[in-house]
């Protein structure tokens, strides 16, 4: 796969996305596309505790050159950017390259993501972290990050499939996965 197909894969999900970690967490995404077709907008949130976090993260996709790169808009203050590694035809795996925005250079930060496409209607994305939670700024401080390890490395593993046109959110909440 090339970084055009690649990227042609991530346009594909415009729409609603809903799944669950291996840990239970529930997660929502929707992707966006925009700019004459030239990025892609992911908008992720979760519950934690069973409430739905309070503000969403943003990462936007798009192609520099022949490379496929991305900023992740994190609610932990900061702004990595990474390039992606392709691995096979249904494995794109982005690394980090540097960040945006660091309270300090051992601060908590999202390292990597790797989406796994099954079809076109169901894929894995894992996102991977490292850092000390005892830099994130105080505006950032989260209930959310409980289940954050103090320091070093971790990994969200998501398995997501695509919500249905007329489908709400409630609905999946009141009566499971779509």
């Amino acid at each position: 796969m090339t970084p055009r197909d690649a990227f042609a894969r991530l346009r594909a999900l415009e729409g609603r996305w809903h799944g669950h970690s291996s840990d239970g967490k529930t997660i929502h995404l929707s992707y966006e596309v925009t700019g004459k077709h030239s990025a892609v907008i992911e908008r992720y949130r979760h519950f934690f505790k069973g409430k739905l976090m309070e503000d969403e993260m943003v990462t936007v996709y798009h192609l520099d050159g022949e490379e496929l790169v991305l900023t992740h808009y994190c609610t932990l203050g900061n702004q990595p950017h990474m390039r992606a590694e392709l691995e096979g035809d249904d494995t794109v795996a982005f690394r980090y390259v540097g960040a945006s925005n660091l309270s300090h250079p051992d601060a908590l930060r999202m390292t990597g993501l790797t989406f796994r496409f099954e079809d076109d209607d169901h894929f894995t994305q894992t996102w991977y972290w490292d850092g000390k939670k005892c830099h994130i700024r105080p505006e950032n401080r989260s209930d959310d990050y409980d289940d954050i390890p103090d320091d070093g490395l971790g990994a969200d593993v998501f398995q997501l499939e695509r919500v249905p046109t007329g489908v709400s959110l409630e609905d999946i909440h009141a009566h499971g996965a779509t």
